[in-house]
């Protein structure tokens, strides 16, 4: 009888260490992955506080805003004229636009776009020329409790754009510089859905998981964890 009551305490003894060791391996991976540079919120566009969770139309947008900012400090004072030139029709390209006039419009440039009749435009001082190179989004790694219960996914994401400044009347080149911004975060799961937008191809992305890697980690650690609850009732049932 006491050999029957050690062998069931011996095996409920070895299903809480190893739950144990899968939660103490998920909490570890979260330690771990807390080292990844996030930008300050103060940093992005203003609009949102800073427990905020911003979806990856807004992220775009700010990241594509603080691109505008930095390029814009090479300028003549406002109220400079200042032509747009946008060298592709894209997406991406007509977001960035969008950015540029709020941007420079809101430092009281005078904003002319590249279409507009010669005739009837007044003198430029400068000619802003960009293209948006790309905007990457990823979400490389994915926390879970137990390796079953989704609880977080890291986020990463890059706007990268090409951007011209030249001087109107004389040519001078006063900026010729492919322009990178990054922000990186950690999204709860419950605000996953609010967060990736399929409004545009690049506000939406596969998670690390998504892969057979990932399915397949999911499958091992599901039948270990069943295989050990039935080795343990089927002890406790002799």
């Amino acid at each position: 009888m006491s050999h029957l009551f050690q062998e069931k305490s011996d095996s409920l003894r070895m299903v809480l260490l190893l739950a144990s060791f899968l939660l103490f391996s998920g909490t570890t991976a979260l330690a771990q992955d807390d080292s990844i540079p996030t930008a300050s919120p103060l940093s992005l566009a203003a609009g949102a506080e800073a427990d905020t969770v911003r979806s990856n139309v807004w992220l775009t947008e700010a990241l594509m805003a603080e691109i505008v900012s930095s390029t814009a400090k090479v300028l003549p004072a406002p109220p400079a004229a200042i032509q747009l030139i946008q060298e592709r029709t894209t997406i991406e390209d007509d977001l960035y636009m969008d950015a540029v006039v709020r941007i420079l419009g809101g430092l009281g440039y005078d904003i002319y776009l590249s279409d507009e009749d010669p005739a009837r435009q007044a003198a430029v001082d400068c000619l802003y020329s960009y293209y948006v190179h790309g905007v990457e989004l990823k979400y490389p790694e994915v926390g879970r409790t137990l390796g079953l219960w989704r609880q977080w996914i890291d986020r990463q994401m890059m706007v990268t754009v090409q951007v011209n400044v030249t001087m109107a009347n004389s040519g001078r080149l006063l900026l010729s510089d492919r322009v990178q911004r990054r922000f990186s975060d950690r999204v709860p799961d419950d605000d996953f859905d609010f967060v990736d937008s399929d409004l545009y191809e690049f506000t939406t992305a596969e998670t690390s998981e998504s892969g057979w890697k990932g399915r397949m980690e999911e499958i091992v650690v599901l039948a270990t964890l069943a295989g050990l609850v039935a080795v343990y009732f089927a002890n406790t049932g002799d």
